[in-house]
């Protein structure tokens, strides 16, 4: 079971997951041990599918502290990067812009911020929690070995037929 779920419908690790058993046959002539093993990756995928299983994505907080004349640049940065932010806070000729933004769009920021105002931009970030991604973002990541939602492909592959 958990080979099935480190790699999920797309590729990524399930987490926060409840399953309850209601039902289960053995036959003593027509059942093998290992019928079990290979029909539990297949049951998990398949119920992951019915369940309408969402993709997640890391969230970070941030603060970022430009001067003002950067201000316009930076905003307009982190509305392509999919962050929602407050108004910005000036504080002579300091800006200061907090909110939130995603982990994947956000990694390179802090080079390109330190680039763009010459060394006089910070940002301050921190882990925030998880939110579904848009519907647009596919992240789906290369599978290893045979999904068992092709389920006459994985019974052969498990048996070593394939």
């Amino acid at each position: 079971m958990p080979e099935a779920l480190q790699q999920g419908l797309y590729g990524w690790e399930v987490t926060d997951l409840k399953i309850t058993l209601v039902e289960g046959q053995h036959h003593v002539w027509h059942t093998h041990p290992l019928d079990f093993a290979v029909a539990t990756p297949m049951g998990l995928m398949n119920g992951l599918a019915a369940a309408g299983t969402r993709l997640l994505e890391p969230i970070l907080q941030f603060r970022i502290v430009v001067p003002e004349e950067f201000g316009g640049r930076v905003m307009n940065d982190l509305v392509q990067m999919r962050a929602e932010f407050g108004a910005p806070e000036l504080r002579g000729d300091r800006m200061t812009i907090e909110g939130r933004v995603p982990l994947a769009e956000s990694l390179e920021y802090p080079v390109a911020l330190s680039s763009l105002t010459k060394g006089r931009g910070t940002i301050v970030t921190f882990f925030n929690g998880y939110e579904e991604c848009p519907a647009d973002i596919k992240a789906e990541r290369p599978r290893r070995g045979v999904n068992p939602l092709d389920q006459a492909k994985y019974i052969l592959s498990v048996r070593k037929a394939l």
